[in-house]
């Protein structure tokens, strides 16, 4: 009966494409045949998932004349292999986002030996990374997904993380207002989703409580007679987050191996047992596939085939910090937001105006389906959607200092797919992350743990807590955010406090030791970035970079040549341009002339 459905469906929407359906004892449903543009690949595969008894769909469509970019595992699979068996752990994570970090942190709470594999240089270089820090109260979400319910459960558990971690969470909570007596009805329909879904005090104000709660509408002139007031909105800085959960996971056990791509799972009896790596084969009783954009590529070469991650790229402007927030909390027009919305893909939380914790102003993103997971190149049109926003509040494009782009990890059914597999116990899926992806992420976290104690129950040995285990992670001081007595006394103790490194974020030498000497310290110029914000104001490096570089050769104990922008294919420096000579310094060119 399912079959039938999609069949007819598809071949409604899309006559003569002759596009090919089968389902599985499973329902899964796979696409196959030809399309004529990305475009319609990614509707079909939409309309096939719509169905409530599809379980999800594996899209194996192509469009007519076009290549589509495949990742070639071949060269990792052949040196992995030749290396051998280099490690042997209880628990595998692949991926070291902000739910593989997460989940890693929750399973060391427990006697178990576990690995976290990451093929680019540093945690939080993925998807994570390109994330505009939104802990989202869960009001935007389809009712009765498993994404609603870890939403609201994972937006509770952030205070208890930053509590701990001592990362900075600020609840800022988010308005929608209007002047408009007709948005009244969309904002009701919104509370109404809000009140199903379990958000925590959702509620319509008046103009009064609105002024209250955000004085930003009356300081610009803006009339507004009513909104949607959510107090658990919240922001975080996704990178710092996922460190924290990373440094707190080394310190109790858990190991990182870095520059590491899994090149195919192993199995022994049906069952998992371990990966082989670009590193090398590690054995592993549980394989957990925090793989972001790729992890339906590993969940296949598990022999679990059964969803299909199709790129939906997302850019984001930042703002210069003297462009400062219209609003404390994240508010804005109700009407310009769902002007915006509406030119967004449908199943995506594209469009808006933001800032972060350190009150930097960002617009976007935006949402356009790639068919490249890799596209992270950002268009005039991408930029444009991003700043939509910005002639509500006078923003203008020469107000950006950086934009980026990433890609989300969305699925046809546009839910998570978080799940022991049925075809491969001990291979456990954490596919389909995408926004709400961080708030949802302490709650994946205990999801996952759940699944796992689950399984080692019915095998007899039930996970045991591990002895000393410590939860809190010690904030490491900033120099920027201290007071002229605290930062004195800070470079009494500490001179290289005294030497600013970053003139726009006021970042020291110290701040970068510090971070230099943590569990899991950076190797590159961005995972310096990333952990102090040096290079993160208006010059954007220009005069910090080639500071970092120094500090970061000298710690590691290699050539600045050696330091990479983010890792493999992104060197900064390609050689030494000068040369000594009877002790004096010479340049290339006058040591040619000299003979030397």
């Amino acid at each position: 009966m399912i079959l039938e459905t999609v069949r007819a469906m598809l071949c409604e929407s899309f006559p003569g494409l002759g596009i090919e359906a089968s389902v599985d004892d499973r329902n899964i449903v796979t696409l196959s045949g030809e399309c004529e543009s990305w475009e319609q690949v990614v509707a079909a595969g939409h309309l096939a998932a719509k169905p409530a008894e599809v379980r999800n769909v594996v899209n194996e469509l192509s469009v007519r004349g076009k290549l589509v970019q495949r990742r070639d595992y071949s060269h990792w699979l052949r040196a992995g292999n030749e290396k051998g068996v280099v490690d042997s752990v209880d628990v595998l994570v692949i991926g070291a986002g902000v739910s593989g970090c997460g989940i890693a942190r929750e399973l060391s709470r427990y006697d178990v030996k576990i690995l976290v594999v990451e093929m680019r240089e540093d945690v939080a270089m993925g998807t994570t990374k390109a994330n505009n820090g939104n802990i989202h109260p869960g009001h935007d979400v389809k009712p009765g997904t498993l994404k609603s319910g870890l939403n609201v459960e994972g937006n509770r558990m952030y205070d208890r993380w930053a509590e701990e971690l001592g990362f900075e969470l600020q609840r800022c909570g988010a308005m929608g207002a209007s002047d408009d007596p007709g948005m009244l009805a969309a904002l009701e329909k919104v509370l109404a989703v809000a009140k199903l879904n379990g958000v925590d005090n959702p509620e319509i104000v008046d103009a009064d409580r609105i002024r209250e709660l955000e004085p930003g509408f009356d300081s610009l002139g803006i009339k507004v007679r009513h909104g949607l007031w959510l107090p658990s909105m919240a922001l975080v800085d996704p990178r710092s987050v996922t460190c924290a959960l990373a440094e707190n996971a080394a310190a109790n056990g858990v190991r990182f191996m870095f520059d590491c791509a899994v090149a195919d799972i192993l199995k022994e009896n049906g069952r998992v047992s371990g990966a082989v790596t670009s590193l090398g084969i590690i054995k592993a009783r549980y394989v957990v596939n925090c793989a972001g954009v790729y992890a339906d590529e590993i969940s296949a070469m598990a022999g679990d085939k059964s969803y299909t991650i199709h790129p939906r790229k997302g850019t984001i402007a930042i703002l210069d910090n003297k462009r400062k927030p219209v609003f404390n909390s994240l508010a804005g027009l109700a009407e310009a937001s769902v002007g915006v919305k509406s030119r967004a893909n449908a199943d995506s939380k594209g469009g808006g105006m933001c800032r972060t914790p350190d009150w930097n102003v960002l617009m976007g993103p935006s949402a356009s389906e790639v068919p490249d997971k890799e596209d992270l190149a950002t268009t005039s049109g991408d930029l444009d959607y991003a700043m939509a926003l910005g002639e509500f509040y006078g923003i203008v494009k020469g107000d950006i200092i950086r934009f980026f782009a990433g890609t989300r990890a969305a699925n046809y059914k546009e839910d998570f797919v978080i799940e022991m597999s049925d075809v491969c116990p001990g291979f456990v899926n954490v596919g389909g992350i995408q926004s709400p992806g961080l708030a949802s992420a302490p709650a994946i976290a205990g999801m996952v743990r759940d699944i796992l104690a689950k399984a080692e129950e019915e095998g007899g040995v039930p996970l045991r807590p591990k002895p000393g285990h410590n939860p809190i992670r010690k904030k490491i001081p900033e120099f920027h955010s201290l007071g002229r007595e605290e930062q004195d006394e800070l470079i009494r103790r500490n001179p290289s406090y005294g030497r600013v490194v970053c003139r726009c974020e006021t970042i020291t030498e110290g701040d970068i030791l510090a971070t230099m000497r943590s569990p899991v310290p950076p190797k590159s110029v961005d995972g310096v970035k990333q952990r102090t914000r040096a290079g993160g104001g208006r010059c954007q490096g220009g005069f910090c970079q080639s500071r970092v570089i120094e500090i970061l050769a000298r710690e590691l104990g290699v050539d600045k040549t050696e330091i990479t922008l983010r890792g493999e294919g992104t060197p900064i420096l390609l050689a030494n341009n000068r040369r000594p000579c009877n002790g004096k310094t010479l340049s290339v060119s006058e040591a040619s002339k000299d003979g030397v």
